[in-house]
């Protein structure tokens, strides 16, 4: 219990001068966010995602599609059992460095290319089918369409909307309106449902740090709304969802093998990436949070520091995904058409690449 209340110090999560007694919804009888709602309404939602996803989606809608498009759905060709090659691969992937694949070429008696093409062979045996992949990106296409129609209802009469100052004015004494608890509990929904099943999702260059994105994002929503953070916090989720539309398009173009609309959505997702994670975050939100927040309430407290380091920690991220796309378009100027967009430099173009099992030499 001491431990409990510790955790729970108004000195740490409420401004100067509030307890949590001023915040609490049954006892002020006002329509503050009631913190209890992260424990039940987003796991049911969660659920309620799942079972979209696997028992509707997937078999009645997605496959279905993937296969008219002609989708591939065969598995990749496994090369030659191969043990010490294995161990190679454990360590560096197909990424073995010169003297390495020397090394093991000279000992199998193969030639460097043979090592080379059974690494790379391995590498894209263990990734998912593309049909697989393409599953993914419709899924969190349907949400993040559906998600973005849904924030332009909820914010578009907002005034914070277009002026974030009005995120801080009145502070904390701000009511979420019902359409506001609608929009994080689906949210919170999501990226619980993402979290829970993803090591159930294609393989990803980068899924670590992808899961890394998903538990920050769970935490500073879930913190936004236990702080009354939530006109900020709104702007923030309707920002996030809606340049992920384009990528997705692109990436599920090039599963369908349409090489000219993937490089036009992919434009499209570099011009709206720039304008709202490059741009408008950092210009406007988290310039409103660090500079903007505590000069309209002329207060500091620590959770203030809390939150301002989870939305730059995603901000870095972002940092991390525009470097990988920076590669992507410099390698465009060497291939015939954009080979991936932000999660895997290799993903898409190796999706159908099959290469010939080798053979050791007596």
């Amino acid at each position: 219990m001491d431990l409990y209340i510790a955790f729970w110090d108004k000195n740490f999560w409420l401004p100067t001068g509030y307890s949590w007694d001023d915040l609490d919804p049954q006892k002020t009888n006002k329509p503050f966010p009631n913190s209890g709602d992260l424990w039940v309404y987003p796991f049911i939602f969660a659920g309620f995602c799942v079972f979209l996803k696997y028992c509707i989606l997937i078999p009645f809608v997605f496959v279905p599609l993937g296969k008219r498009l002609k989708i591939r759905s065969q598995p990749y060709r496994h090369p030659p059992h191969n043990s010490i090659l294995d161990q190679v691969y454990k360590k560096f992937r197909s990424r073995a460095p010169h003297p390495v694949i020397e090394e093991h070429a000279k000992k199998l008696g193969w030639t460097n290319r043979q090592v080379d093409r059974w690494l790379r062979q391995k590498t894209v045996s263990q990734q998912a089918t593309t049909m697989e992949k393409y599953i993914d990106c419709a899924w969190q296409l349907v949400y993040y369409v559906g998600f973005c129609i849904t924030g332009i209802v909820v914010l578009h009469d907002k005034p914070w909307l277009y002026d974030v100052r009005h995120c801080w004015y009145s502070f904390p004494m701000q009511f979420p309106q019902s359409e506001l608890w609608w929009y994080y509990m689906v949210a919170l929904g999501f990226y619980w449902c993402q979290t829970a099943t993803h090591f159930m999702q294609p393989r990803r260059h980068d899924s670590a740090h992808m899961l890394c994105h998903h538990i920050v994002t769970i935490l500073l929503t879930s913190l936004s709304w236990v702080c009354n953070f939530v006109r900020i916090g709104s702007l923030i989720l309707f920002l996030h969802e809606c340049a992920d539309i384009p990528l997705l398009i692109a990436k599920i173009c090039g599963y369908c093998k349409r090489p000219s609309l993937m490089d036009k959505w992919f434009v499209v997702f570099v011009i709206l990436w720039i304008v709202t994670r490059l741009g408008i975050f950092p210009l406007r939100l988290i310039r409103s949070t660090l500079f903007e927040a505590h000069v309209q309430e002329d207060k500091f407290y620590p959770v203030y520091y809390l939150f301002n380091g989870l939305i730059l920690s995603i901000f870095f991220m972002h940092l991390i995904w525009t470097y990988n796309i920076l590669q992507v378009i410099a390698r465009k100027f060497s291939s015939d058409h954009i080979s991936d967009v932000r999660s895997s430099a290799s993903e898409i173009s190796s999706d159908d690449v099959a290469y010939p099992a080798t053979k050791k030499k007596e």
